[in-house]
């Protein structure tokens, strides 16, 4: 038997988690597809579901209610337990015996959210289907051309970059149709777009207001951010780079202010944070630079691979100088605020009427 058994540090099993997590939810995807609700007669099914639920599970917080579970002082009994039952005589045995415990473990948390996680992943569908619906309506087409494009930019990044089939394998990986991503990407900039032209006359001067400095004159701008750094391993396969890239969007989601950055990032492994203050955004590369330029503070830009680390920039602060003797930070804050704050009201306003008009015909396994 090895020796310390009930010493066992736990982490060994954050080791197997992102590993049997990819076979739990691998499960299933030959199951028979069904109709699970009829949104203005166009169906919804039950693999479409599935694969929103997987995609929730990885990116909305699956990541840390494991994380709470394995922490906890009764998990750390129950493992010490096991193992002293088992009585594994190998390093082997031992760590076969662990990610057999870890697997239970999180078949457990998969079936204690599972109820609220579909609930989730079919609101989000309705509302994506329609997004497309409405963007169809006012004859607005976003490509597949489009759409790798974006999700190529999205592969891209620093020294080290994935092609966009690399960037989509990393996702197939863990469960994920490549399919689903596209679709919610297209309905996302769809919906972008439907906004824009129903309710873009009404935001116009504010928009205007920001916009030309952005576009006409971006280096009058200075921002303070703090570069969140995942790293990983020198020569990484392309799951790590996924799970670390998942990680990346967590932080991302949840970041809403540099105050409670530091909260966020807490427990999250390999994670470094360095400020910069009074930055030009001609300080930054092209890719950071446009991603700052469009952002607003208490926002994150999306994270990108840059050598054996992948980097997000958290914006605290963005300030614009004096160009003309008139324009103030105060000014351009602002009117970057309102102008996203009004975007999301008539964005959320407009989708609720059309849900509110919409033919939503449930089914039975709905």
């Amino acid at each position: 038997m090895i020796n310390g058994v009930s010493t066992i540090r736990m982490t060994w099993i954050f080791r197997f988690v992102f590993c049997s997590f990819t076979l739990l939810i691998g499960m299933g995807a030959a199951q028979a597809q069904s109709v699970v609700v009829l949104v203005n007669d166009e169906p919804i099914t039950s693999f479409d579901v599935a694969q929103r639920q997987r995609f929730l599970a990885l990116t909305s917080g699956f990541g840390d209610r494991m994380r709470e579970r394995l922490k906890s002082s009764d998990t750390q009994e129950k493992f010490k337990a096991f193992m002293q039952q088992e009585r594994p005589t190998t390093k082997e045995e031992a760590q076969a015996l662990q990610k057999k415990f870890v697997d239970k473990l999180q078949q457990d948390v998969m079936n204690s959210a599972s109820g609220s996680m579909r609930k989730q992943a079919l609101d989000q569908l309705i509302d994506e289907k329609l997004m497309v619906q409405a963007a169809k309506a006012e004859k607005i087409v976003v490509t597949d051309a489009e759409v790798n494009d974006m999700m190529t930019k999205m592969a891209e990044g620093g020294a080290k970059k994935l092609s966009l089939n690399e960037f989509l394998a990393q996702f197939s990986s863990q469960g994920i149709n490549p399919a689903t991503l596209r679709e919610r990407l297209r309905a996302q900039t769809a919906w972008r777009q439907v906004i824009r032209r129903i309710y873009g006359s009404r935001i116009q001067s504010s928009v205007s207001t920001v916009e030309a400095v952005s576009k006409d004159d971006p280096d009058a701008y200075s921002v303070d951010v703090r570069v969140v750094s995942l790293s990983m391993p020198a020569k990484a396969d392309q799951q790590v780079v996924a799970k670390r890239l998942i990680e990346a969007e967590q932080i991302r989601k949840r970041f809403s202010s540099c105050d409670k950055l530091d909260e966020i990032v807490k427990g999250v492994e390999g994670v470094s944070i360095k400020p910069v203050k009074s930055a030009k955004l001609a300080d930054f590369r092209g890719d950071v630079k446009a991603a700052l330029q469009k952002a607003s503070a208490g926002q994150m830009t999306p994270p990108v691979i840059s050598g054996a680390v992948i980097e997000s920039h958290a914006l605290c602060a963005k300030k614009q100088s004096v160009v003309a003797g008139k324009s103030t930070e105060k000014k351009t804050e602002t009117a970057a605020d309102k102008t996203q704050e009004e975007f999301q009201l008539y964005a959320k306003r407009h989708l609720k009427d059309l849900k509110d008009r919409a033919r939503l015909d449930y089914r039975n396994n709905g």
